[in-house]
């Protein structure tokens, strides 16, 4: 297992956050953008394999894990985003490869707005570039009364979510439960080819969050829209979906790949929104090639070379 540090940093506006380094090498270092609810752990897999040539960091969003809470309860994107360039500037890096998962995707773009660069390269997984309440789901609420309901649904469970705090040990049992995946894969949520331990670890760490701050998260998340970013990105860009993901349907992926000027997109057939747990080796073979064609790092080059 690779060995993962961890330092506390501070953020423009004094909210503590935690960060994480692993790895090192000659490649470009990779910054990690958690999803909603994940962690370094979420990225396991991407870790061990690219942490033998890369120096790879990542942060626990504020108010989560084992970041503080926010100064002034600042949950925004863009405060995210200034998070991301606090720790790259701790660890002491001028430019980094930005590697975003879901709502890390919508991190990342906020990061190219603001300081495009600090950023050499995206590679974009299961994410969107608008608002992501507003096409979740979309294929099975298109023609739902539900649909433009949804953000003041969601706004009306921020405002109770503190009611949740006595439910949460049971919720964490019940993630755990063997009849949960069941469930979620009859819905599509998850492929059959998941690696269920680290989905239920990653679920159950959600379960227990403070759910006051996730959903200020959420909701400021579904705020968001980077769709004035998309043409203004110069550097080269990588997205991967699933062709199942109903979270930020493929759709999306397709029409940012479109919208950036050379975007390579790749979509895994039965993947869902976790397909970094579903299928690590393809996303890790794609990411490789991408680093090597796109950036000029050829890991293959190096070693016959030493």
């Amino acid at each position: 297992m690779i060995d993962i540090k961890h330092q506390t940093v501070r953020a423009h506006d004094g909210s503590e956050l935690m960060a994480y380094e692993c790895g090192g090498g000659p490649g470009p270092a990779l910054l990690l953008c958690n999803g909603l609810g994940g962690n370094i752990d979420a990225w396991r897999y991407f870790t061990e394999f690219f942490g033998k040539r890369h120096r790879i960091v990542s942060w626990d969003y504020r108010g989560l894990y084992r970041s503080a809470p926010a100064v002034g309860n600042d949950y925004s994107v863009s405060t995210h985003a200034d998070d991301a360039l606090a720790v790259i500037d701790a660890y002491g890096m001028q430019q980094v490869v930005v590697v975003g998962w879901s709502m890390g995707v919508q991190v990342s773009f906020e990061l190219v707005r603001r300081h495009a660069d600090r950023v050499l390269g995206l590679v974009l997984v299961n994410g969107t570039y608008g608002r992501p309440l507003a096409t979740a789901f979309a294929p099975l609420l298109k023609s739902s009364p539900l649909k433009p309901m949804i953000p003041a649904i969601l706004r009306a469970v921020e405002a109770v979510s503190f009611l949740a705090e006595p439910a949460q040990p049971y919720a964490v049992k019940v993630v755990r439960t063997k009849a949960a995946l069941t469930v979620l894969k009859t819905a599509g949520l998850v492929s059959p080819t998941l690696d269920e331990k680290a989905f239920v670890e990653l679920a159950s760490q959600v379960a227990a969050l403070n759910m006051p701050r996730y959903m200020a998260i959420l909701n400021s998340l579904g705020d968001h829209c980077a769709e004035a970013v998309l043409p203004q990105i110069a550097c080269p860009v990588l997205i991967i979906t699933g062709d199942r993901d109903l979270f930020t349907p493929v759709d999306q992926s397709r029409q940012m790949a479109a919208r950036i000027a050379g975007a390579e997109l790749m979509v895994i057939p039965s993947g869902t929104h976790y397909t970094p747990l579903e299928f690590p080796e393809l996303i890790h073979l794609r990411v490789q090639k991408f680093l090597r064609e796109r950036l000029g790092f050829d890991p293959e080059a190096l070693a016959k070379a030493a």
